[in-house]
């Protein structure tokens, strides 16, 4: 039998196994958390959740840290917004901290607390390993684990310069999707369910065909386009005065593990996702979709580039919408069965997904 198993159905809704992957999985594994331009200005900051871990990632006069997003005095959340600009001052009592995430003021200190440098540094915020490939900034909770390069690889390189030459903002959003990270994760892993998922969107845009690399999980999926999506980019390309990238002329799709997703569109529009887990049937997708750069000297008609931006950001709407369906009919059958799935040769990018959570979970949880 060419087919391989897929994980049980229980892992997909157990609360058990959602605990063990917050921990295990997002904890343990560096996890994009933004872009650079988010973070360029002195102050800025961008907060998230990794696992069980609330951090912000913030920029103390040019130098990026990554900390833990909460007060040492009585447990305030310090940054409150997903990113913004202001000092890390906790808004209760307005005790603030340094890069190093060591107490840097403290009102009232001398005639309330007393704290001397070495308790002030006894009362640091916990610190986590922030590092940057290309325009993205990844963090890894854990205290010990690979270097980033070491974890991605030879998807290093890739995302450094994909990162550097897609960077004309489109759009950015999320969405609330009723389904297991997992489950969400897959429905991008595979184009054996464009026919009956995407017959009048995705069928008539790329051919049901894939070229796969992997790497520890992560994995490439390179998909030929249409003849009618060659012609309609090359179009869109000449009236938005672009270029198209060298190297990446189809549909270019890369995964990185556990939760990272980018798709090239004919070496013209980057779309780059994440895939958050909330609890263990809901998950929040995370969006951006990018232009390649254009050539300082070419103005463009700001008519035309809204019209044809709306066109593709309307496409990857209504292709985001037909997987949120069919992912979250998935998700409501799930208690329903026992009996794992089977994966065929064409779904082997979600066999190296699940062989890699597999591995992170280290066959703790009975029937894996």
């Amino acid at each position: 039998m060419i087919s391989t198993q897929s994980i049980l159905p229980k892992h997909y809704y157990d609360l058990l196994t959602f605990e063990q992957e917050l921990s295990r999985v997002f904890e343990q594994n560096w996890i994009f958390v933004g872009f650079k331009e988010h973070l360029s200005k002195n102050n800025d900051f961008i907060t998230i959740t990794i696992g069980n871990t609330p951090v912000v990632v913030q920029n103390f006069n040019g130098q990026i840290s990554a900390l833990l997003n909460i007060c040492s005095h009585r447990k305030a959340t310090l940054q409150r917004d997903v990113r913004g600009n202001r000092p890390l001052r906790c808004p209760y009592h307005c005790w603030s901290y340094k890069s190093d995430g060591v107490l840097a003021g403290v009102p009232q200190n001398r005639t309330d607390f007393g704290l001397d440098e070495a308790a002030k540094k006894h009362l640091a915020l916990k610190q986590f390993t922030v590092d940057i490939c290309g325009e993205l900034i990844f963090v890894r909770v854990a205290a010990r684990g690979p270097s980033l390069i070491e974890f991605l690889g030879p998807y290093f390189s890739i995302l450094q310069r994909v990162s550097t030459d897609f960077t004309e903002q489109v759009q950015e959003g999320s969405f609330l999707w009723n389904t297991n990270w997992k489950i969400a994760c897959e429905t991008v892993l595979e184009v054996y369910h464009v026919a009956g998922v995407h017959p009048e969107t995705f069928a008539n845009f790329a051919k049901a065909e894939c070229e796969i690399e992997n790497f520890n999980g992560h994995t490439t999926g390179n998909t030929p386009l249409q003849d009618a999506t060659h012609k309609w980019w090359a179009g869109a390309r000449k009236h938005l005065k672009t270029n198209q990238h060298s190297d990446f002329k189809e549909y270019n799709h890369f995964f990185i593990y556990p939760n990272l997703a980018i798709g090239l569109t004919n070496g013209s529009l980057m779309s780059l996702q994440t895939y958050d887990p909330i609890d263990p049937t809901h998950t929040k997708l995370n969006y951006q979709l990018k232009m390649i750069s254009k050539p300082n000297d070419r103005v463009i008609s700001e008519a035309v580039k809204t019209a044809i931006n709306l066109n593709f950001t309307q496409f990857n709407h209504t292709i985001l919408e037909e997987d949120r369906v069919i992912a979250e009919s998935c998700q409501k059958n799930m208690p329903h069965c026992n009996v794992p799935g089977l994966l065929g040769k064409c779904e082997d990018r979600i066999r190296h997904f699940h062989n890699a959570w597999r591995l992170d979970l280290n066959e703790l949880l009975e029937g894996l």
